[in-house]
């Protein structure tokens, strides 16, 4: 979409930069990886031109077998694989419209060939992921990245918007609308988008100018992700699996169906715990990052937030707000023993497959 195709572009390139999203998406990079890699060599670039590099944002840096769940065994002893610095190591392209400056990775921008690999999914702050989102914040520093999310949070603020209910909603272009701006400012920039599902498997592609795919993907993200409303719930039972280590989302879209003193149960059997935000996260319990607190998490309507996590994160308590109202249990059994002592008569209830890739359609 909007681009020539990468073969076309690969030709007489002297060094590559593959992006990808970190472990906290459920994207399936590796296939999109291994598709791009053909192209790249079939046409030219020399394997020892080609580098990856995790997008990480502001979250914490990853391990090699946390490169290994993304890429591959096979790429990942095939080529170097680097973390991206939110730190250190970033240079300014530029100042926005709003006026802050503009930093990204280095290495990045040192490439004659830059390729990014993600998904376009339901977003809170973005209405979907996707497109330039992999480069902010992807790979721009941490002050960039406050600047952008500031746009965010005051855009919802101004406009009495809950993030939850608007996600997957277009009217969120606050955020979306400055990524765009900052990646025409970053440069030629071939992105390729996957949508998938709860198991993680890829169901659609799209590629080309980051923007112009983004667009054309997001009628297919509409129809894949969109559930029907629901409200006026005893009980809402919301998996996590395509991001389960930010939880968070799914606890905020459960928390949207419940009547009154209702109660959210959040499913993670996953062992990676949430995310490590430098952003948004507690690291201590008198220490937290910058914008910790942005984004309240007081939901007045939820009795109470059950937690069926057998691997249970408490030091990452505070993504979910109102820390009394948290219960965590082990197993099944415990949890609906929970449930059944508060509704012994029964409860109207809705089980949401994967919260964490759905939103509610209007």
């Amino acid at each position: 979409m909007g681009a020539p195709p990468l073969s076309q572009l690969a030709r007489g390139k002297k060094q590559v930069c593959i992006v990808f999203d970190d472990i906290t998406r459920g994207t399936p990079t590796r296939p999109m990886a291994e598709a791009v890699l053909d192209i790249l060599l079939e046409n030219g670039v020399r394997k020892e031109s080609i580098q990856f590099l995790c997008a990480l944002g502001t979250h914490g840096a990853h391990s090699r077998q946390d490169h290994v769940e993304k890429l591959g065994e096979n790429i990942m002893g095939s080529y170097p694989v680097y973390n991206h610095n939110c730190y250190e190591n970033n240079v300014s392209i530029g100042r926005t419209r709003r006026g802050f400056e503009v930093c990204i990775n280095q290495e990045f921008l040192k490439c004659d060939l830059r390729i990014g690999l993600g998904a376009v999914t339901p977003h809170t702050m973005n209405g979907f992921g996707g497109g330039g989102k992999i480069l902010f914040p992807g790979i721009a520093s941490i002050d960039t990245i406050a600047r952008n999310h500031t746009t965010a949070t005051e855009f919802l603020q101004r406009n009495h918007f809950n993030s939850s209910k608007m996600t997957g909603r277009l009217e969120m272009r606050g955020m979306r609308e400055e990524i765009e701006e900052m990646t025409r400012m970053a440069g030629p920039f071939f992105k390729v988008d996957c949508l998938y599902n709860s198991r993680l498997e890829l169901i659609d592609l799209y590629a080309g100018d980051p923007i112009e795919e983004y667009y054309a993907a997001i009628p297919a993200a509409q129809e894949a992700y969109g559930i029907p409303p629901i409200s006026d719930m005893d009980v809402v039972i919301v998996n996590v699996n395509a991001k389960a280590s930010e939880a968070t989302i799914a606890t905020g879209f459960g928390a949207m169906a419940i009547r009154p003193g209702g109660d959210v149960v959040v499913v993670d059997l996953t062992r990676r715990g949430q995310a490590t935000h430098y952003l948004f996260g507690s690291f201590g319990a008198h220490t937290h990052g910058r914008m910790m607190g942005a984004m309240p998490a007081v939901r007045p309507e939820v009795g109470r937030y059950l937690f069926w996590m057998p691997h249970p994160d408490l030091g990452a308590s505070h993504w979910f707000g109102e820390l009394d109202k948290q219960v965590y249990t082990k197993t099944w059994e415990e949890t609906l023993a929970l449930l059944r002592e508060k509704y012994p008569h029964g409860a109207r209830a809705a089980v949401i497959a994967d919260g964490t890739l759905a939103y509610y359609r209007e």
